[in-house]
């Protein structure tokens, strides 16, 4: 039988709300990637990188190829 895996990679922003007890809640929107690994059509890892925020870095570059690698 064929080892069905796969790695998915899907573009995902995180929002965060920061409650500020001496005025209003901030929301931040933190920009990054899901990593998934799926065997079989089921996800059995998932990973978040975040990114930078204007457009990614090296160093992002870097850390996906790396989880990439790893997955």
């Amino acid at each position: 039988m064929r080892n069905e895996r796969h790695v998915q990679l899907r573009w995902e922003p995180r929002t965060v709300v920061i409650d500020d007890p001496h005025g209003p809640a901030e929301t931040v929107v933190y920009p990054g990637i899901v990593v998934a690994r799926r065997e079989r059509g089921h996800v059995v890892d998932e990973l978040w990188l975040p990114v930078g925020e204007a457009e990614p870095t090296v160093a992002d570059d870097e850390a996906l190829i790396a989880v990439m690698r790893a997955a």
